[in-house]
């Protein structure tokens, strides 16, 4: 098991919750809105059981720091501010005259 799923783990059965539910609860605790799929009723019951906790600032600080050692970043797919977009073909730039 690698650390970052290692501390994923000890922290989801010292608050008796699913790996899962500290995977979107840290996405809250991040002041995003996750928007998880469920495509069974244990989906939806990890989906609600990551509600109305928070996960501490020591806890959030552990899974950043086993995040760090993994040798990438990854800035995911949230609104960003730029002058290009994906048009299919590539990057096209734009600006407004």
């Amino acid at each position: 098991m690698s650390p970052l799923l290692s501390t994923m783990d000890d922290i989801a059965a010292s608050r008796e919750k699913t790996v899962a539910q500290v995977a979107l609860n840290y996405i809250v605790c991040k002041d995003v809105i996750p928007i998880p799929g469920a495509h069974s009723i244990g989906q939806v019951k990890d989906n609600a059981g990551a509600m109305g906790w928070r996960l501490t600032d020591s806890e959030v600080a552990k899974l950043e720091e086993e995040t760090d050692k993994l040798g990438f970043h990854f800035e995911g797919a949230g609104f960003k501010r730029t002058s290009e977009k994906f048009v299919g073909y590539g990057v096209e730039k734009w600006s407004l005259d």
